[in-house]
């Protein structure tokens, strides 16, 4: 069996040494290709020219955004993917089931390989950009842009630099006042205005450390996506929200809160372009995005 290993020389949890230990342990069970990323979107390119040159698996060493760019080229394929996680959240890795460790993940995933264990899971589509867990449009989208606009407190502070892009779009971040996104259903009705949309193809939505961030309790990979949709709304009741969403979800069922689940498709448009983000990573500024639930897109070893 051929396989390549993409790393993120960048990655925020892994080092050299640790590399070593992977490729070693996946070299001693299939013939391995081993790749480093250079800058953004070439993990897609390198992955593309391997699906292209026949390979059976590619395995992903990094963060979300590594395997974002992976599954860009695997979507509608038949490769196997297997993710370890690499960076600060690894959302991905973890919602499919996997150890939160570069190590153990490598360990659990040759287990899944040798016996030929994969499942397909459906991935959202944002326009032309698939996602394999979330995405946002406006505010949530509108902080992970302002972290990307300064990379070395995201260095620095990691996680914590979430936080504190939070804090800073909803104080002083534009369109807070207002809401302005509305929501077309699969049946042709509008929904919102919304001042927060968040959509999502698994639970959890992201993690906080530790701690799983409840946002859409009902989203599965084997189902359409789910939209949360927050009106109006003080900052009292949005901290209450925020810790229904740490708890049990139950925030679904708030006043000036919607919640449509298992959805094919839909479009968030708005007046003024907003921010848009897949996988906790910025994609720039858009008037209206269709995201899609494209079934059995990916193929990845679980």
């Amino acid at each position: 069996m051929r396989a390549l290993l993409l790393f993120n020389p960048n990655a925020t949890t892994t080092d050299d040494r640790v590399r070593d230990v992977i490729a070693s342990a996946l070299a001693s069970a299939v013939d391995l290709d081993v790749k480093a990323t250079k800058q953004r979107g070439h993990a897609t390119h390198i992955v593309a020219g391997a699906v292209h040159e026949g390979v059976d698996a590619v395995f992903a060493l990094g963060g979300d955004g590594t395997a974002n760019e992976v599954l860009q080229a695997l979507a509608g394929t038949d490769v196997r993917l297997g993710i370890i996680p690499g960076g600060g959240a690894n959302v991905l890795a973890r919602a499919l089931g996997l150890p939160n460790d570069a190590v153990a993940a490598t360990s659990v995933l040759l287990e899944h390989l040798r016996s030929d264990r994969t499942r397909r899971i459906t991935l959202g589509r944002a326009g032309d950009r698939y996602f394999g867990f979330n995405a946002g449009f406006g505010f949530d989208a509108a902080v992970v842009r302002h972290v990307e606009q300064h990379a070395r407190m995201k260095r620095v502070f990691r996680q914590a630099a979430f936080v504190a892009s939070t804090t800073r779009e909803w104080a002083v971040g534009e369109g807070r006042e207002q809401p302005v996104i509305t929501a077309t259903l699969p049946d042709g009705s509008l929904a919102g205005p919304y001042l927060i949309s968040m959509i999502a193809n698994t639970d959890p939505y992201t993690y906080l450390g530790q701690r799983p961030m409840h946002v859409h309790p009902s989203a599965r990979f084997d189902l359409g996506l789910d939209l949360i949709g927050l009106r109006r709304l003080s900052t009292p009741a949005l901290l209450k929200i925020i810790g229904q969403v740490f708890r049990d979800g139950s925030h679904i069922h708030a006043k000036g809160v919607d919640y449509h689940h298992d959805l094919g498709s839909f479009t968030l448009s708005s007046s003024e372009p907003q921010p848009l983000m897949v996988d906790g990573d910025y994609s720039g500024e858009h008037l209206a995005v269709t995201f899609t639930a494209v079934a059995d897109a990916l193929r990845v070893l679980a």
